[in-house]
C-alpha cells in the first residue's frame, strides 16, 4: 500500500508546472481586477500561495512573469479559436457564427479585459512591446484566418478576413467602454446593428 501511495506522488516536473500554473493564474487574475500597473509580485505571490524565491526560480524578473502571462492569455484565447475552427463556417451564416463567437469570448470571462491592459501598458513599456506586438500579430492572423473559411468562394474570403479583422477592433473598444459604461444593453444593439451590415 506505502509503494502504490509513493507512486501517486507528484514528480518534480508535475510540481513544477503546478507551481507555473498557480504563479501564471494569480498574474491574470491580478490584472483583471486590479490592472497591469497595480500588479506587483508581492501580490502574485501572496495569491498564488507561493514565496518569493520560488516565484523569481520559475520568472527572475517581474517583467519576465508578466511576459509569460501576456502569451498565457493568447494560448488561452488560441485554444477557444482552435475549436472555432473545427466547425463548418462556409458561408454568411459561418461569418455570423464566427463573430457570435468572438462577442463571447470578449464579454464571458476575464481574457480580453486582461489583454486590453496589457495593450495598453505595452505602449510605454519598451519592454514589453515586443512580446505584446508579436503575440497580437499572430491572434489577429489566426481570426483572419477563421474569416477567410467562411467565404464560400475566393473572391470573398478576403473581404471576409477584413470584416473579421474590423470585428475584432469593434469589440475591443466595446470591452474598453464597458469599463466606463457597465449596461451591455447599447452594445448589443449596435453589435448586432453590425453583423447585420457585414452580412
Amino acid at each position: 500500500m506505502a509503494v502504490e501511495s509513493e507512486n501517486k506522488r507528484p514528480t518534480q516536473e508535475e510540481r513544477t508546472d503546478a507551481m507555473r500554473a498557480r504563479l501564471l493564474e494569480a498574474t491574470l487574475d491580478l490584472i483583471a481586477e486590479e490592472g497591469w500597473a497595480q500588479t506587483s509580485t508581492q501580490k502574485i505571490c501572496k495569491r498564488a500561495g507561493v514565496s518569493r524565491g520560488a516565484q523569481t526560480h520559475h520568472f527572475p524578473t517581474k517583467n519576465s512573469l508578466l511576459i509569460a502571462a501576456v502569451r498565457e492569455i493568447v494560448a488561452r484565447y488560441q485554444t477557444e479559436l482552435d475549436a472555432v475552427s473545427d466547425r463548418n463556417l462556409a458561408g454568411a451564416k459561418g461569418l455570423e457564427d464566427l463573430f457570435d463567437f468572438l462577442w463571447n469570448a470578449c464579454f464571458e470571462g476575464n481574457l480580453l479585459n486582461c489583454w486590453m491592459d496589457v495593450m495598453v501598458a505595452a505602449r510605454t513599456d519598451a519592454a514589453l512591446l515586443p512580446a505584446v506586438r508579436e503575440t497580437d500579430s499572430a491572434a489577429i492572423d489566426a481570426m483572419r484566418s477563421l474569416g477567410r473559411r467562411c467565404a464560400d468562394t475566393t473572391s470573398k474570403q478576403h473581404r471576409a478576413s477584413d470584416l473579421t479583422e474590423l470585428t475584432v477592433y469593434l469589440l475591443r473598444g466595446m470591452v474598453v467602454q464597458k469599463g466606463v459604461h457597465p449596461s451591455q444593453g447599447d452594445r448589443t444593439r449596435l453589435f448586432s446593428i453590425w453583423k447585420q451590415l457585414a452580412a
